[in-house]
């Protein structure tokens, strides 16, 4: 018999694609929603039979790594073209984001055999803990943390089934739907024997009633307090233009006519600029601080914008020069037009390899402009306005719960969400990026405002619900009624406490297996 080296064997192949095509079509801008209950009903059945007919570990390892392999270079091709705008050889960039995830993926799947075949456990049981542990390891490894795709993240258009985040944080939703598909697999499994495969049918029609039964019950009875009106500018500046020297002061002058528009519209108490709308230093462009400074004073309407800013430090490089980091920041404006009297809020979390590259002194990059050694901010308030404290997301912080629910913690009224979506273009990441702010919204009870360079620009508002979201490649801008809550959630009082419960549940199950292969 032939050993089976690292591709996937002909009974692995067509079960990790259907999978795979599955996770696909889970998550926005696809508004399905049964594609993410059964993603993993073709994985957990193969490991099934992997464990019945005494196959090792390391098989399900091969077939959960090219599960994973093709699920996320299904979801993640947008990378190239990300990438594309830096490097010829941004396809290495989207191999390598795959390389990262898919292991994790292959990780897990041989766990749930370890754990299926020490413990003849219900898939029901082992499925979600370690699916949902799985999560929060991607959720926080360090520079290459990447938590995208969430399982819960395929419910962010539905907000009666988000609405259980508000006790448990995506996490929460993801073990629901990985228990649904624990609980269909376990059917499947014993589907010769009516009456018990019924019985697990059944409990998924209770956990789901559930969930709509308390989702119904959370979006009838959060009482939403009105907090200010916000106005948001949406440029649409290209991302291949948006560095070229020449385009700044055209990109400024936008900005500043979409301002004023903006200003006309429902009296905003605040203007929201997006990420790096200014597109460069603001110490080596004081001009742009006379434009602020000139659409703020007369009409008293700070104005929160995007843009480079750089700390020198008190060394210096070898050559003489005088050390700096730069950092991809905000900045407000206050009624008055100026700008220092708020220290800048600097981007914590960093996006892998563009602004960071992974374990990698960020100084061996200083010479590649706007690339690969940005710094990372520590320690930051956030900005005070006459309605109350915002706190700033930057980009794709909007994809990590932690940060929000901190904000949250400290009392502010809203979170305001900046990003350039540009160098994503027409794919389908700018839909999933948008698509986190509906559960951070649920997750704190706040409303959420997010201005896009290119779009996707909103108003999210406690309950999760999107409005008056504005196309993508069109320049915009909108006035939203931003509203909070006054409810304090079981997710900000006490965490990620599903994510900390399935990572110790995770443990005690290798644990278990570890004690079973010992004594064979």
């Amino acid at each position: 018999m032939r050993r089976p080296g690292w591709l996937p064997v002909r009974e692995e192949a067509l079960p990790a694609f259907a999978s795979a095509a599955l996770f696909l079509i889970a998550f926005p801008p696809f508004r399905l929603l049964l594609p993410a209950f059964l993603t993993l009903i073709p994985v957990a059945i193969v490991v099934a039979r992997k464990v019945d007919v005494g196959e090792p570990v390391r098989a399900s390892f091969r077939f959960g790594f090219w599960y994973g392999a093709m699920a996320y270079g299904l979801t993640l091709y947008w990378i190239a073209i990300a990438l594309s705008i830096y490097t010829k050889l941004s396809f290495l960039g989207y191999i390598g984001a795959v390389l990262v995830m898919a292991p994790v993926v292959g990780v897990t799947i041989a766990a749930l055999h370890a754990a299926r075949r020490a413990t003849r456990w219900p898939f029901a049981i082992v499925l979600p803990i370690l699916w949902t542990a799985s999560e929060v390891v991607i959720n926080y490894m360090s520079d290459l943390a990447f938590p995208w795709l969430p399982l819960g993240l395929a419910t962010s258009r539905l907000p009666t089934l988000a609405q259980l985040a508000d006790l448990s944080g995506v996490r929460g939703v993801s073990f629901w739907i990985a228990a649904t598909a624990g609980l269909l697999t376990d059917a499947w499994l014993v589907r010769a024997e009516l009456r018990r495969a019924l019985v697990r049918v059944g409990v998924v029609v209770v956990l789901a009633a559930a969930v709509v039964g308390y989702g119904r019950w959370r979006l009838g009875s959060i009482v939403m307090q009105p907090v200010a009106p916000i106005a948001i500018v949406q440029p649409n500046i290209p991302q291949e233009e948006k560095w070229q020297d020449a385009n700044r002061d055209r990109i400024v002058s936008m900005l500043a006519g979409l301002t004023r528009e903006g200003m006309r519209v429902g009296r905003p108490q605040l203007v929201v600029w997006p990420e790096v709308a200014l597109p460069g230093y603001l110490v080596q462009n004081p001009q742009w601080a006379d434009t602020l400074r000139a659409l703020s004073a007369p009409t008293r309407i700070p104005i929160l914008f995007g843009v480079l800013d750089v700390e020198f430090l008190s060394t210096t490089a070898p050559d003489g020069t005088q050390e700096y980091e730069v950092f991809n920041a905000a900045m407000t404006t206050d009624s008055t037009g100026a700008i220092a009297r708020q220290p800048p809020y600097r981007k914590e979390f960093l996006v892998p390899v563009v602004e960071r590259v992974p374990f990698v002194d960020p100084d061996w990059f200083k010479g590649l402009k706007y690339f690969g050694g940005f710094g990372r901010g520590e320690d930051q308030a956030p900005f005070r306005y006459a309605f109350g404290e915002a706190g700033v997301l930057i980009c794709y912080e909007s994809i990590f719960p932690q940060l929000s629910r901190e904000y949250r913690r400290g009392g502010v009224k809203i979170l305001v969400n900046i990003t350039n979506d540009a160098w994503f273009g027409r794919s389908i990441a700018p839909h999933q990026h948008e698509a986190h702010l509906a559960f951070r919204a649920i997750e704190n009870r706040l409303g959420i405002v997010r201005a896009a360079n290119t779009g996707i620009s909103a108003y999210i508002d406690p309950l999760g619900r999107f409005h008056e979201e504005t196309e993508l490649e069109t320049s915009a801008s909108r006035t939203y009624q931003v509203q909070t809550a006054s409810v304090m959630t079981l997710f900000v009082r006490i965490g990620d406490w599903i994510g900390t419960a399935s990572l110790i549940g995770t443990m005690a199950l290798v644990a278990a297996a570890w004690v079973r292969r010992r004594r064979e």
